[in-house]
């Protein structure tokens, strides 16, 4: 079998190319032959248009798959046995490019550099070279074109390659862990080869005795202006989102080899003087940043972060490192996209602290306020990619490359409804049952139609078909790799989703439970430390439980289970903000339990309450943990309410926290509802009924649950007036 037969016959099954572009590649191929030109591999029609890296193709020639849009960086504590499986976050096909232009622009040849005859340097080097002090390795040092934290920045000439090279010498001159680890992160970032990203050509140390310790990395020189500068230039709207889009391209290349930026900013970002191309700087050079000794616990909680303040994403500000992902460079593309639009970066304070405060705290003030002539397509993909909650962001930085050049070629973005798919996933793959559920089920109640690539995004069908494709390419993958975590993990994600489905329709999700658990205990079994799969085994008991309490039957047992599960995942890891999460949620249903049976619940909701604070901590941009931390809240005030007592206090932080949970997710139509029971309690009729209005407006299924609490709520309101 040829190489073309092996890689036809498998990029499809494994989710690397749709059918349509497969199809589309083979007709190029085609092409090329006919016009009599020469005979093109299959693989390098698809490297042209950026579907794949040579390392995939190699991968996928030798039997082991890959994708280019793998996950930007493995789970915490995980440890294969076999190399990493490179697949989307479920294996679900990329959408479709609509444009068959949208390829990428070849790396273009640097200029010419004209040497000296007699030294074989450029006359400016060849200067510098007479004198000792400049000579650093096979390098001359020429000029200096950069100062910051991590040190200096040279224009050096390197000798033995014959070109200009940014030389960056550290200020840091030891052997610590974090410089070593700086210097190996510029090592894999030296394998990248794209033509957006300034290349990494050589990391490591000149020693010349103890105390003579110099480190280096060694970078394409480009010769151009920052983002900063040229947007001093007044760059229109049309050529931020090119060069915007250039850049996500650039991570999504980066991506794809395992690579976060985590500090891409404007500074980062160079238009070379020459052609005006895109250059992103400085790949996995962030440095760790102190924080103001002041910081409150929130932001204090590590010591330290990684990047800008100004440009990072909320869970890096507070430093939850194990979610880090390709969705933290994503915010960062968007802020950087903020800053070309309005000249203005997204949060400004005085200091690290301060900026980082409002990072995770304050809304971001929309592009349009600063200049209403923004397009408002181009503002949705900001505020899409800056999106507080990281799973509410673009999957990875090649969907926001995507719209930008449907926006740039006057095409319809993609639209909330297609994006909520793989936002379902991302949720419970994350751990987020509760969240995960609920855009499934917005999924299929929304009217079925066809969204900006063509498919059809929403219904049941729509959303179980894609699942299956889904599961098919799992499949495939684990006939290669038995031993991998993420696929185990992957394809346990697939079905937990299916059994989620059918649970809508009252169908028994048991087979596919059960199948998920079984890729769940594998998981675990192949990495006994690891936190998502436990975690997700915890929730397929939650799941399960409840389908089970609703049929009558004693489900005790079941939670149980899920809580000892869940304390070994907090065990592992004691950052994982959803294992606290979802354990509250066990102690709330045991606690609702106890209450129908007449006893006392207080227990375990006062545990619940202690596990939902925890994760509020860990992740103060999660709409869901401040929504469940108000319904305990209310239900432990009408336990107290009905024995006599008077729980003003408790009913009054509850609302704080439901108003938190609807500030961060306006349409959290739960949080309405129980934020009007609150309202009732505190006998603030008027706001009450306006919630459970709203509540409605949200989920017009809910309208023969609320009515009851709504007419007694005006009867009351009626009542009062009248007294008046």
């Amino acid at each position: 079998m040829s190489d073309d037969d092996k890689l036809s016959g498998t990029v499809v099954a494994l989710g690397l190319l749709t059918q349509v572009q497969l199809d589309e590649c083979l007709s190029e191929q085609a092409d090329i032959a006919r016009a009599g030109l020469t005979t093109v591999p299959l693989s390098e029609v698809f490297i042209a248009h950026g579907y794949v890296t040579r390392e995939q193709i190699a991968d996928l020639l030798k039997g082991a798959p890959g994708s280019p849009r793998a996950p930007a960086v493995p789970p915490p504590n995980r440890a294969n046995t076999e190399p990493d499986f490179e697949g989307t976050l479920v294996g679900i096909p990329p959408p479709r490019r609509e444009d068959p232009d949208a390829t990428l622009v070849p790396r273009q040849p640097d200029p010419v550099v004209h040497l000296d005859s007699v030294t074989g340097m450029p006359p400016e080097a060849a200067a510098a070279a007479a004198e000792p002090m400049n000579n650093f390795v096979h390098y001359v040092l020429v000029t200096m074109v950069g100062r910051g934290s991590l040190g200096k920045v040279w224009k050096a000439w390197d000798t033995q390659n014959k070109r200009w090279t940014a030389l960056k010498l550290l200020k840091d001159t030891s052997k610590s862990p974090d410089v070593l680890n700086l210097l190996e992160e510029a090592r894999r970032a030296s394998r990248i080869d794209h033509p957006n990203i300034a290349r990494v050509y050589e990391a490591g140390t000149r020693e010349g005795g103890k105390f003579d310790i110099q480190h280096y990395i060694a970078m394409e020189f480009v010769d151009g202006r920052t983002l900063e500068a040229a947007r001093d230039t007044q760059m229109t709207t049309k050529k931020a989102a090119e060069v915007i889009r250039d850049v996500a391209r650039a991570l999504d290349a980066a991506h794809a080899d395992g690579l976060l930026h985590r500090d891409l900013k404007p500074h980062n970002i160079i238009l070379r003087s020459s052609d005006g191309a895109v250059r992103v700087t400085d790949f996995g050079l962030a440095r760790l940043v102190d924080l103001d000794p002041m910081a409150s616990a929130e932001l204090s909680r590590t010591g330290r972060i990684i990047g800008t303040p100004a440009y990072m994403p909320p869970e890096q500000a507070v430093g939850r490192t194990h979610d880090f992902s390709a969705r933290s460079d994503v915010y960062s593309i968007g802020a950087t996209l903020y800053f070309l639009l309005t000249g203005k970066p997204p949060f400004e304070g005085k200091s690290h602290f301060e900026i980082c405060f409002k990072v995770v705290r304050e809304d971001l003030v929309p592009p349009t306020h600063h200049d209403p002539k923004i397009p408002p397509d181009l503002e949705r993909i900001v505020l899409r990619a800056m999106a507080k909650d990281p799973v509410r962001r673009y999957d990875t930085a090649r969907a926001v490359a995507d719209d930008l050049e449907r926006f740039v070629k006057g095409n319809a973005i993609v639209s909330d409804d297609e994006l909520r798919f793989t936002q379902g996933l991302a949720a419970l793959g994350t751990g987020r049952l509760e969240e995960a559920v609920h855009m499934f089920r917005e999924l299929m109640l929304l009217e079925t139609g066809r969204g900006a690539l063509g498919a059809i995004v929403a219904g049941r069908d729509a959303v179980m078909q894609k699942l299956n494709e889904g599961e098919a390419g799992m499949n495939l993958a684990i006939e290669r790799q038995q031993k991998n975590y993420n696929i185990r993990t992957q394809r346990g994600i697939i079905r937990f989703g299916r059994a989620i489905m059918s649970s809508f329709e009252k169908v028994d999700p048991k087979e596919d439970c059960k199948k998920a658990l079984d890729d769940f205990d594998q998981a675990v079994q192949l990495t006994p430390e690891s936190v998502n799969a436990r975690v997700n085994r915890a929730n397929l008991l939650l799941f399960t439980g409840r389908f089970a309490r609703d049929k009558g039957k004693d489900i005790s047992p079941i939670f149980k289970m899920a809580i000892d599960e869940l304390a070994q995942a907090i065990k592992f890891d004691e950052s994982y903000s959803a294992a606290f999460h979802n354990r509250g949620i066990v102690h709330f249903y045991m606690g609702m339990e106890i209450a129908r049976a007449k006893g006392d619940p207080k227990e375990h909701f006062f545990q619940a309450i202690d596990d939902f604070s925890v994760a509020a901590h860990l992740e103060p941009t999660y709409a869901y943990v401040f929504k469940d931390l108000g319904v305990v809240k209310v239900a432990l005030a009408k336990y107290l309410l009905a024995r006599g007592e008077r729980p003003k206090d408790l009913l009054e932080q509850s609302v704080e926290h439901l108003t938190r949970a609807i500030k961060l997710q306006s349409r959290l139509q739960g949080a309405y509802f129980e934020r009007g029971m609150a309202f009732f309690a505190l006998k603030r009729f008027e706001e009450a009924i306006a919630d459970w209005m709203r509540c409605i407006d949200l989920d017009p299924s809910k309208r023969k649950q609320v009515e009851p609490y709504l007419a007694e709520a005006r009867a009351k309101l009626t009542a009062r007036r009248q007294a008046q």
